[in-house]
Parts: structure tokens; C-alpha cells; sequence
């Protein structure tokens, strides 16, 4: 049974083969926040990150244009980092 990040990495990237995701790397593991991932389009105007305490749902996503805001799900979080990266959506 895969994660939730995991999930959502594979349906961004299923809607925008494009689509990057990277766990930030930290220079002390347990004083950092290592549960932060980032997520690139070629087409994007911004980068856009989620946050998870365990890598479930839900998720708290944020960029530099917009606040964090709380996805519930994985199909939330979708429809939300799509809509944050500025790419329209091919998911429902």
C-alpha cells in the first residue's frame, strides 16, 4: 500500500507528466522539517509545496502567491497544487 505523497505524486504527475516532486533535503534530521515536498512544472510561474507530518492526508499546501491551505485528501491536494502551479487541470 503506497503513501498518500505517493499517491499524490502519481496523479500529478499522471496529469502533467511534466510534473516534479521533491522531499527537501535537511541538514539535521529531526530539528529540520524533512515532511516538506516540492513540486515543479516547466510551465509554472511558481513552485509549490506541500506539507504532511506523515506523509498522509492531509496535506497543507502553500506558494509564494498563495497561503497554506488545507487539502483534505489526495484528490483535493491535486486539484489544489494544479491550481497553485497555474496549469489546468485534466482531473476531476
Amino acid at each position: 500500500m503506497s503513501r498518500g505523497i505517493e499517491e499524490l505524486t502519481d496523479a500529478l504527475q499522471r496529469a502533467y507528466p511534466g510534473i516534479t516532486v521533491e522531499r527537501s533535503h535537511v541538514a539535521q534530521p529531526g530539528a529540520d522539517d524533512d515532511n516538506v515536498w516540492f513540486v515543479r512544472h516547466p510551465n509554472a510561474l511558481v513552485d509549490v509545496q506541500v506539507q504532511s507530518a506523515n506523509g498522509e492526508a492531509p496535506f497543507s499546501v502553500e506558494s509564494d502567491l498563495a497561503p497554506p491551505t488545507v487539502a483534505p485528501s489526495v484528490a483535493a491536494a491535486t486539484r489544489l497544487v494544479i491550481a497553485r502551479l497555474g496549469l489546468l487541470s485534466t482531473t476531476t
